[in-house]
C-alpha cells in the first residue's frame, strides 16, 4: 500500500535523528568553491539543491569493482543500472546510470564541470561509465535535481559530476582484488600509478590504471542454473526448470509438436512440462558477469602564464574489451527478405520432405503414418558453441583552455573540448539465411560445392552433435564487424564575477557562450546490413546535430539568512528540436541557526539524440502477458476483470487450466519512423527540503527533501503489454489500443477469425498474443516524485583503542511514477518489477562504523523493498513478488606509515537474488540485485 505523503514526512521528521547517514548531502565548505548546479564560485556555497558528495575514501572502502556499481548502491540510482551483471540487454558493454527511474538518457555525467562523449549511437542515450578514469577521481557529486538551465540538455534527473584531482603531488600506487567466496567466482583486479608534481607556476598529474573483471556463468550460481517457470501441479504453480522450445521441436502441419528421439528411432510428442522435458535449457551457458578489462592513462595539468592568464588541459584515454554470452543461435521463424531458387521464400525453418532425416518426409520414422510432410523444425544450434559479442572500445578526450581575472571581481573561462569513440563490436555464430534452404535441401546442397564440401546435407532432427564441425561453419555467418562510431566537439566561454553588497553579502553572477556538435556513425557488417543472418538486420546510420547556447546566473545574498538564485539558458539546434528556453529559481533560507530550508523550481529539455533522430521502422521482440491464460483462475482472484474474461471467451480462447507451464510469449512487435519531426522533451522540477543541524548535539545533521519530476513529450513507442491490457479491458475490443494489433485483436486469429493455436490441438486453443505495430515519436509523459532522507553523526569515543564513531542513514521513498501513452493511457508503476525495470518504493542504507588513530571498521546495510511482478500476478505464478532484501558489509581499513590497507566482505550472509516471474535475466534483475553473493575483496594504497 502506498503511504500517506504527509505522515512518511512527519514519521521521517522523528525518525532521522535516530538513524543518522553517511552520505555527504552538502560539498565540502572551502573558499572560492563552483559545486555541480552552479558557475557561480563563492565561499561557504550552500546550494538550493540537495547534492550528494562521495569521496575517494568512501568509494574506495566499499570494495566494488567499478564506480558505476557504487554509484548504482545509492538509493537515487533506481531502475535499469547497465554494467557487467547486464548481459542480455547491454549495449557494447557498456555501463551507464539511471537516476530516478528515467533512463540513461535524462542523467546528464560530467568530467570536471564539462560535458563528455556519450553513447550516440542508441536511443538509449547516455554516458558509457567505462570511460571515467577511476585512479584519478577525487570525488563525485550527485545533482538531486534538474540542471538544464546549467549545463543544457539531459539533465532531466539530475546530474552525476566526477571532479578529478588537479593538485596532487608525490607518488602514489593503488591495487585491488576481489572474487565470490563459494568457487572463486566473478574475480576482479586492478592497479594504477598516480604521480603528481608541483611547481611555482603550476602542476602536472599523470595516471595510469588498469582493472579487469573475469566472467562468471549462469550455472555459477544454483539459482540461476534454470529457466524457471511456474507448473501447475496439484492445483499449486510450483517453479520447475524449463526453457525454450526451440530445441529440436518439429511442428508437423495439422499434427502439433514432436520431436525426433534417437533411442526409439522415431518422432514422438514433444514434451513441454514436467522434470523431463525437451525444452532447451539456455540459462547456464549465459553469462551472469560479463568480462570486462580496461586500460587508462589520464593527464592534467595547468601553468601560470602570467599574473592574471592560466592554461590548462585534461587528456584521457581508454581502450576496453568486453563480451556478452548467449545461448546458441536456432532456426526461428523468421522470413528471409530474399527467394531461394529451391523453395521460394521460406522462413528459416522449413525442411522439406526430401530431406533424408525427415521423420515425416519420404523416409517416415512415425506412429502418425504422415509422409511426404515439408515441416519445420526449431533447432538450437548447440555445436557452434554459442553467440558471442566481443567489443573492442577506445576513447579519448582532450581539454584545453585558459582562465584568468579581467579585474578583482571579474573571472573568465575558455575552454575547448574534443572526444572521440569508436566500438569494434565482433558477433560470432549467427546463422546464415541464405545457405539454411541449401543445407537441408539434398538436391540444392548437391549442387552447391560449398555444401557438398562441408560434409552435404544437414541432419536438423538429430540430438545435439549430429551437426558435424564443418556443416556448422556453412551454415554460421562467421565473424560479423559492426563499428560504431562518436565525436564530439564543444567551445565555452563563461565569466563570473561579484556584483554589489547586499545585506547577505555580495551578489554574484555567472554568464556563458557554448558552441556543441556531436555526431555518430553505424557500419554495419555487410552480412548484417544485407538481413542475411538471424540476428536480423541493420541499416547504416549516419548524423550529428549542432547547437548554439547562451545562459545566464545570478545569486543574491538578500539577508543574512536568505540567499536567491536564478538562471535561464538559451539553445539553438540546427535539428527539429529547434529553440528551447529554461529556467530555474531556487532559495536558501535560514530561520534559526539550526535549520536551513531550501527550495527550488526549474523547466528543464531534452534534445531528441541522433540515435532518435535518424529513427526508422524497427522491430523487436518484446515479452507479452497474455491475459487469457488461466482466465478462470485470474477471474476467481480478482485479477482481471469480467470485461477482460469475457473478451477471452469471445476470442474462442481456452481460459480453464490446461496443465501448461505458464510462459509470457514472446510477439513481434514494430514501430514505424516518426510521423512528425522529433521535439525536445520538456520538464518541470519542484525540490522543497531542509537541513537540520541542532546545537544541542555536535557531529549530528540531517535532512528531508521533496521531489517532484514532470516531463512531457517523450520520445518512445508505447509499452505491448500496455496496450494489451487497455484493449482487453474495453468492452468488446472496442479501444483504440486495439488498432495497434493484427486486425484489432491481440490475440491470433485464422482468416475466418476462429482461433489459431501454435502448439498442440488436443491443448484448445491456447492464448497466443499476437504481433502488434506502433508509432514512435513525441508521444508520452512520465511523472515521479517522493522523498530523499539523509542523515549523519560523529561522535567521539574513549575506550582503548577506539577514538570515535558513525552513524549514517540514506533513503528514497518513490511516492509515484507514472507513465502515460495515448492509445494505453495511464499506468503507476511503483513498487512494480518488469524485466529490467525494478521500481522499489523504498531504499534505504544505513552505517555504522568505529575508528582509531589508524584504522576503521564499518557495518553496512543496504536495503531494497519488495516489488510486485508488473504482469503476472500470483494466483497464476509461483512467485509474483521480488521480496525485500537487505545485504549486509563489513569493511575494515588499516594505516601503517604510507600504507594503507582495506578489506572487507560484500553480502555477508550470502543472500540469493529475489527471483520474480517477469525477470528477463537469470529469473531476477542482475542490475538492481547482488547476483555474486558472498564476495571478499581487499586493496591496498602506498604514498610516496
Amino acid at each position: 500500500m502506498r503511504k500517506n505523503l504527509l505522515s512518511v514526512a512527519v514519521a521521517a521528521t522523528i525518525m532521522v535523528p535516530a538513524l543518522p547517514a553517511f552520505a555527504q548531502e552538502d560539498a565540502q565548505m572551502v573558499e572560492e568553491v563552483v559545486v555541480t548546479g552552479s558557475r557561480i564560485a563563492r565561499d561557504g556555497f550552500d546550494s538550493s539543491s540537495p547534492i550528494a558528495s562521495y569521496g575517494t575514501e568512501e568509494i574506495s572502502r566499499s570494495g566494488v569493482a567499478s564506480i558505476d556499481e557504487f554509484l548504482k548502491e545509492d538509493p537515487v540510482f533506481t531502475g535499469f543500472q547497465m554494467g557487467t551483471s547486464t548481459n542480455n540487454g547491454a549495449e557494447q558493454g557498456q555501463k551507464k546510470i539511471d537516476m530516478r527511474g528515467l533512463e540513461f538518457k535524462r542523467t546528464l555525467v560530467l568530467v570536471n564541470g564539462r560535458r563528455t562523449i556519450g553513447d550516440v549511437n542508441s536511443s538509449t542515450g547516455g554516458v558509457d561509465i567505462n570511460t571515467i578514469p577511476e585512479a584519478m577521481i577525487d570525488r563525485v557529486e550527485v545533482l538531486k535535481d534538474g540542471a538544464s538551465t546549467i549545463y543544457g540538455s539531459d539533465a532531466l534527473a539530475g546530474v552525476v559530476n566526477f571532479i578529478l584531482k588537479d593538485d596532487f603531488e608525490g607518488f602514489e600506487l593503488n591495487a585491488n582484488m576481489g572474487q565470490g567466496a563459494e568457487d572463486g567466482q566473478a574475480k576482479n583486479g586492478g592497479f594504477s600509478m598516480l604521480a603528481g608534481l608541483n611547481a611555482d607556476r603550476g602542476n602536472m598529474m599523470m595516471s595510469l590504471g588498469y582493472s579487469v573483471q573475469e566472467e562468471m556463468y549462469q550455472a555459477e550460481r544454483d539459482w540461476a542454473t534454470e529457466a524457471l517457470y511456474p507448473l501447475l501441479q496439484d492445483g499449486e504453480f510450483v517453479a520447475v526448470g524449463s526453457g525454450s522450445s526451440t530445441s529440436r521441436k518439429i511442428r508437423v502441419p495439422g499434427a502439433g509438436d514432436y520431436i525426433y528421439d534417437p533411442e526409439l528411432g522415431k518422432a514422438r510428442k514433444m514434451v513441454t512440462a514436467g522434470a523431463n522435458n525437451d525444452l532447451y535449457n539456455y540459462a547456464p551457458v549465459n553469462a551472469l558477469i560479463t568480462p570486462n578489462e580496461r586500460w587508462q592513462f589520464g593527464a592534467l595539468g595547468n601553468v601560470e602564464i602570467t599574473d592574471n592568464v592560466e592554461g590548462y588541459f585534461e587528456a584521457l584515454y581508454t581502450r576496453r574489451t568486453s563480451h556478452q554470452r548467449l545461448a546458441a543461435d536456432a532456426s526461428f521463424a523468421v522470413t528471409p527478405t530474399f527467394e531461394t531458387p529451391n523453395n521460394g521464400t521460406q522462413w528459416n525453418d522449413y525442411v522439406p520432405a526430401s530431406n533424408p532425416y525427415n521423420p515425416f518426409g519420404v523416409n517416415p520414422a512415425n506412429d502418425l503414418g504422415l509422409s511426404d510432410l515439408g515441416v519445420r523444425v526449431n533447432r538450437r544450434f548447440v555445436e557452434s558453441g554459442g553467440r558471442l559479442f566481443t567489443q573492442t572500445a577506445d576513447t579519448y578526450r582532450m581539454v584545453a583552455g585558459f582562465k584568468g581575472d579581467i579585474t578583482d571581481s571579474v573571472s573568465w573561462d575558455f575552454s575547448y573540448t574534443f572526444a572521440e569513440s569508436q566500438t569494434a563490436d565482433e558477433t560470432t555464430n549467427y546463422g546464415r539465411f541464405d545457405r539454411w534452404a541449401t543445407a537441408v535441401d539434398p538436391d540444392a546442397c548437391a549442387a552447391d560445392a560449398a555444401c557438398t564440401a562441408a560434409g552435404g546435407v544437414i541432419n536438423p532432427f538429430g540430438d545435439y552433435g549430429s551437426i558435424t564441425p564443418s556443416q556448422m561453419k556453412y551454415l554460421t555467418a562467421g565473424s560479423l564487424k559492426d563499428l560504431y562510431k562518436g565525436r564530439l566537439e564543444m567551445a565555452a566561454l563563461n565569466f563570473s564575477g561579484d556584483m554589489f553588497s547586499m545585506s547577505g553579502g555580495t551578489a554574484g553572477w555567472a554568464i556563458g557562450f557554448e558552441n556543441r556538435h556531436e555526431q555518430g556513425q553505424y557500419i554495419p557488417d555487410e552480412f548484417v546490413a544485407g538481413g542475411l543472418t538471424t540476428g536480423g538486420a541493420g541499416d547504416p546510420q549516419e548524423g550529428g546535430f549542432s547547437v548554439q547556447e547562451v545562459y545566464g546566473e545570478i545569486f543574491l545574498p538578500v539577508l543574512d539568512n536568505l540567499n536567491l538564485n536564478a538562471s535561464t539558458r538559451y539553445s539553438d539546434y540546427n535539428t527539429s528540436a529547434g529553440t528551447a528556453t529554461t529556467y530555474k529559481v531556487g532559495m536558501d533560507y535560514q530561520p534559526v541557526e539550526d535549520l536551513r530550508v531550501r527550495a527550488g523550481f526549474s523547466t528543464g529539455f531534452r534534445a531528441p539524440n541522433i540515435s532518435e533522430l535518424n529513427q526508422g521502422a524497427s522491430g523487436g521482440f518484446p515479452i507479452v502477458e497474455p491475459l487469457c491464460e488461466f482466465a478462470d483462475r485470474r477471474l476467481a482472484a480478482g485479477d482481471i476483470s469480467q470485461v477482460v474474461y469475457d473478451n477471452c471467451q469471445a476470442l474462442g480462447l481456452n481460459t480453464s487450466d490446461l496443465g501448461e507451464v505458464g510462459f509470457a510469449w514472446q510477439s513481434y512487435y514494430e514501430t514505424s519512423a516518426p510521423a512528425k519531426p522529433l521535439k525536445p522533451e520538456e520538464s518541470e522540477s519542484i525540490n522543497i527540503g531542509f537541513v537540520y543541524t541542532p546545537a544541542f548535539l555536535d557531529g549530528l545533521s540531517f535532512s528531508v527533501d521533496y521531489w517532484d519530476i514532470s516531463i512531457d513529450n517523450v520520445i518512445g513507442s508505447e509499452n505491448i503489454n500496455d496496450l494489451m491490457t487497455a484493449c482487453m479491458e474495453s468492452v468488446g475490443l472496442s479501444s483504440v489500443a486495439c488498432d495497434a494489433f493484427a486486425d484489432g485483436k491481440p490475440f491470433w486469429t485464422g482468416a475466418d477469425g476462429a482461433p489459431v493455436s501454435p502448439t498442440d490441438p488436443s491443448l484448445g486453443f491456447m492464448p497466443y498474443p499476437s504481433d502488434a505495430q506502433g508509432a514512435f515519436g513525441n508521444l508520452g509523459k512520465l511523472n515521479t516524485n517522493g522523498f530523499d532522507f539523509a542523515a549523519r553523526y560523529r561522535g567521539e569515543l574513549s575506550a582503548g583503542p577506539m577514538q570515535g564513531y558513525t552513524l549514517g542513514w540514506t533513503a528514497t521513498l518513490v511516492d509515484s511514477y507514472e507513465r502515460e501513452y495515448p492509445l494505453a493511457g495511464a499506468r503507476e508503476l511503483v513498487g512494480t518489477a518488469d524485466g529490467f525495470l525494478v521500481i522499489p518504493e523504498w531504499r534505504w542504507n544505513t552505517n555504522v562504523g568505529i575508528f582509531g588513530d589508524n584504522w576503521t571498521l564499518d557495518w553496512d546495510m543496504r536495503f531494497i523493498d519488495e516489488s510486485i511482478d508488473a504482469h503476472r500476478p500470483a494466483s497464476i505464478t509461483d512467485d509474483a513478488v521480488a521480496e525485500d532484501i537487505i545485504y549486509h558489509d563489513l569493511i575494515g581499513s588499516y594505516t601503517w606509515q604510507n600504507i594503507n590497507f582495506s578489506f572487507g566482505i560484500n553480502n555477508l550472509t550470502d543472500e540469493d537474488a529475489p527471483r520474480f516471474h517477469s525477470a528477463f535475466n537469470a529469473n531476477t534483475e542482475p542490475g538492481m540485485y547482488d547476483v555474486i553473493g558472498r564476495r571478499f575483496f581487499t586493496g591496498v594504497n602506498i604514498k610516496f
